[in-house]
């Protein structure tokens, strides 16, 4: 689950899911109000899981499926990739951005 970087307290779910309905760039934490931001490790990686839906619209090219067929794989690796994002959030007390990363 998610857990604040300051106050080590588990977000609760309507709180992740408003993280990631707003556009933001942080959001305060529910317990102590510290501001949290995406660290730049789940970045990456979910930018690696989003990256399945391209390959995914690649099916109907190689593969002889109905339609139907197609829209339950679809709604599939949506509902997958939408589980993968909420329960592999982690937050940062700061915002790490490319600049402001230590390489090595």
């Amino acid at each position: 689950m998610v857990k604040c970087k300051n106050c080590e307290h588990v977000w609760p779910v309507n709180a992740i899911l408003k993280r990631y309905i707003t556009l933001e760039i942080g959001m305060d934490c529910p317990h102590c109000s510290k501001t949290q931001y995406l660290s730049k490790d789940y970045r990456q990686r979910s930018m690696l899981a989003t990256l399945v839906i391209p390959l995914l619209l690649l099916i109907p090219a190689f593969f002889d499926f109905s339609f139907p067929i197609i829209a339950v794989i679809f709604s599939a690796a949506f509902i997958a990739l939408t589980f993968i994002h909420l329960f592999t959030l982690e937050l940062a007390c700061e915002e790490e951005t490319w600049r402001n990363s230590h390489y090595g």
